[in-house]
């Protein structure tokens, strides 16, 4: 493992405990800020996104009891939201960090997914697609 991972493992442990009580609406909010960045830095994602348009993906942090809906609408923007009246087309299940490391390129979905960090259930088609966009970009 390298330092840089080390780090990012420790600084989790750190954070870990004060992600358990934060609002979800808070969460959601933070979500969203880590996922725009991304798209924002990566105007062809927009694009690709389109493909995915009225997908709903939810992501829950299994380690800190958190969850939330990522809803793909039809013309590539993304909202994140706490709460979804609907059942989600994909549900992804890790740690915090893993889902992080996923969103921001660290980690690739396959490894997680075989290594067991990652569970999928649901729509895999939509799930695989998604994977292949976040993997384009990094």
């Amino acid at each position: 493992m390298s330092t840089k991972e080390e780090f990012t493992d420790r600084i989790f442990k750190l954070i870990q405990p004060s992600l358990r009580v934060l609002p979800r609406w808070l969460e959601a909010i933070g979500a969203g800020v880590i996922i725009s960045t991304v798209v924002e830095e990566n105007p062809e994602l927009k694009e690709e996104l389109k493909e995915l348009g009225g997908r709903v993906f939810l992501f829950e942090a299994r380690d800190i009891e958190k969850r939330f809906y990522l809803i793909i609408e039809e013309e590539g923007q993304i909202k994140v939201l706490p709460h979804w009246p609907s059942p989600p087309d994909v549900t992804m299940r890790g740690d915090i960090k893993t889902l992080f490391d996923l969103f921001t390129g660290r980690e690739d979905a396959d490894t997680v997914f075989f290594s067991r960090k990652l569970e999928i259930s649901g729509d895999t088609a939509s799930a695989v697609h998604l994977k292949n966009i976040l993997a384009s970009i990094y």
